[in-house]
């Protein structure tokens, strides 16, 4: 499910890096809905991959990882690219910026790079969980077997 997740939130970063007309509250919903559900997803994978003995510490990491993420993303990525976007309009408009003065960018240029960017890493992130989901197939059709078996078993032994 994390993977089909990761899948739609690039639909949503690619909307709004190519500036689809009318697409920005499409977008706004899909990207939303993604970051929800992509919550209570990472905790339930961290118990399933790692076991409940030290859950209370993966997920104080798990939790970490969001805000370390979006300030690389968000201050050090997103704030330099739209920085250097801006800095390029003010030239092109033959302005010259003060010391303190500050910046503005207009259009969809501010934050295409970024946008794309930060769905590049959304694709780093759908193939690991990809290959995540290809090795651990085998696994949990074995548990749904077992468990399947064990419920038709459940019911023989009701009509017995």
């Amino acid at each position: 499910m994390l993977t089909l997740v990761l899948l739609v939130s690039c639909t949503g970063h690619l909307l709004i890096a190519f500036g689809v007309p009318h697409s920005l509250y499409a977008a706004s919903v899909i990207m939303g809905f993604c970051f929800g559900a992509q919550w209570p997803l990472i905790f339930a994978i961290i118990s399933e991959l790692f076991g409940l003995k030290y859950y209370s510490t993966l997920y104080t990491l798990g939790g970490g990882a969001s805000p370390l993420g979006a300030y690389i993303l968000n201050v050090r990525i997103t704030g330099h690219l739209y920085d250097k976007e801006a800095m390029k309009q003010m030239a092109a408009n033959g302005l010259i910026r003060k010391e303190g003065e500050d910046l503005s960018c207009v259009g969809v240029e501010c934050y295409k790079l970024a946008f794309l960017i930060i769905t590049a890493t959304t694709l780093v992130g759908f193939f690991v969980s990809s290959i995540l989901v290809i090795r651990t197939r085998k696994f949990y059709k074995g548990i749904y077997t077992r468990s399947s078996e064990s419920k038709i078993l459940q019911q023989v032994e009701k009509l017995e």
